[in-house]
């Protein structure tokens, strides 16, 4: 399907041999435009998944398992006539993430140990009476911790976060009967202050941290030239970036990354240096990618597409075994283009098609009303009637030079989906499917041809671990 006009061409060139060495048809003039409209900006909008467990695991790793009272286990002593210690172990992170608001709940156990005694002048003038809960065989209590943190994505690419304790909260108080003092609420105020302490921390750690750094890695991939299979090179020039809001489902991080940009397909494989991250922004979560795509494509780089394809390929007219040897695409003057094709085989020689492509986005047909021919051999074996009226083949051609643009992307729908498909790096992967592709510009020039093509598709993100 991809190369029918070509065969076709080929073939209808054939019918116009005759015992003459050169045989040309006049051309029509068509008129087309010098240069093709402006696209509008192209949007990238990228569903992001993170796996939650090694996330997770890295952060509970940051919080300490257990709390103790400073000296522990020796005993502190705030006041003359008390003294006490306490042990705080927790569980596991319950993490629940909405819009950017994380809430990490976790449940504990605590044991402490107390005794008082009177004082006279500021020291100990009785023994101590001592008490305890949750020390030999007797249970630990147990207390609810909540606390939570607003996160915040910064224009350098920095997160901020804003933590809070939200609660501290004991399920089993501690009442020392011996001597009748209630340390849960003391408990609970030395637990609240560690976690707080803790958060603070977080904080800290989390306003360092660099997100731009990972970013860069990946852009060092995305925005700079990729192939992309035989179609060339894809360049993103992204001018705007967005983030939108993280939540957590399933034990997985969701969020969504946007990326304005005026992206480009060539032929030219040298790449340049990466360019600087925009500034990001806050969005909504959004998903899809539409873009506007233009293509710019050297002869040469058709040609070798071409002779890839078609290079040594075999094909019967009327019996007799036609072999295409070589094809080459050039541009010459107002538009038009020039293929030459040589052939062997049963029938040997050289035949030169010119004409003026023209689209119709409408049916997304390519035509070329306006072609001619040119058809030089030396294989005086070629016998057709003479009496082949040149009118006749020029109609011909031009009521078949015909290139169904629909049914073409339609065949090359698996390997372009093969392309949103794909490895980044280690842990990092895209998904995707191309729901519609067209051609909305062509123009053919000297030196190469360009084109606008409209790409929609659905394109997501998934990192099963962290970055590496």
């Amino acid at each position: 399907m991809r190369y029918r006009l070509v065969l076709f061409l080929a073939i209808a060139g054939l019918t116009a041999c005759g015992p003459s060495k050169k045989l040309t048809a006049p051309a029509e003039t068509v008129l087309v435009s010098d240069s093709l409209p402006a696209l509008p900006s192209s949007e990238i909008d990228l569903p992001i998944k993170i796996a939650g467990q090694p996330l997770l695991l890295a952060a509970d790793s940051m919080f300490p398992r257990e709390f103790v009272s400073p000296g522990w286990p020796n005993y502190l002593q705030p006041s003359c006539d008390l003294r006490y210690k306490y042990r705080f172990v927790r569980s596991g992170f319950i993490l629940h993430c909405i819009n950017n608001r994380i809430s990490i709940a976790m449940q504990g156990n605590y044991q402490v140990a107390g005794g008082k005694c009177l004082c006279a002048l500021s020291k100990p003038v009785s023994p101590w009476v001592m008490g305890y809960c949750g020390f030999d065989r007797e249970p630990m209590r147990r207390v609810d911790i909540a606390f939570s943190s607003q996160l915040s994505f910064q224009p350098d690419y920095h997160i901020r976060t804003a933590s809070v304790v939200d609660q501290v909260k004991a399920l089993d108080p501690c009442n020392m009967s011996i001597f009748s003092v209630d340390m849960t609420q003391e408990i609970m105020d030395s637990i609240r202050s560690s976690v707080l302490h803790f958060t603070r921390g977080f904080d800290m750690t989390a306003g360092k941290t660099d997100v731009a750094k990972f970013l860069r890695q990946t852009a060092a991939r995305a925005w700079q030239k990729t192939p992309i299979g035989p179609y060339g090179y894809l360049i993103i020039n992204p001018v705007a970036v967005r983030v939108g809001t993280l939540n957590y489902v399933r034990d997985t991080f969701a969020v969504s990354l946007g990326i304005s940009c005026r992206p480009e397909l060539s032929s030219d494989p040298r790449s340049t240096a990466p360019p600087p991250l925009p500034s990001l922004h806050p969005g909504a979560n959004r998903s899809g990618v539409a873009l506007y795509l233009p293509a710019n494509y050297e002869y040469s780089f058709i040609s070798k597409l071409l002779n890839d394809s078609l290079h040594d390929k075999s094909f019967e007219y009327k019996g007799r075994a036609v072999v295409v040897k070589e094809v080459a695409v050039r541009g010459i003057e107002r538009h038009k283009i020039e293929l030459r094709i040589d052939f062997g085989g049963s029938y040997t020689g050289r035949i030169f098609l010119r004409g003026t492509p023209v689209l119709d986005t409408a049916r997304q047909t390519l035509s070329v009303p306006d072609i001619s021919y040119s058809l030089e051999t030396h294989d005086l074996l070629v016998k057709m009637a003479r009496t082949l009226l040149r009118g006749k083949i020029r109609r011909n051609l031009q009521g078949n030079s015909v290139l169904d643009l629909a049914a073409l992307l339609k065949t090359n729908m698996p390997s372009l989906n093969a392309q949103l498909n794909r490895t980044l790096m280690p842990n990092l992967y895209t998904t995707g499917e191309l729901r519609q592709l067209k051609l909305i510009g062509l123009l053919a020039g000297e030196k190469n041809i360009q084109a606008q093509l409209y790409l929609q598709a659905d394109l997501a993100v998934t990192c099963t671990g962290l970055p590496r």
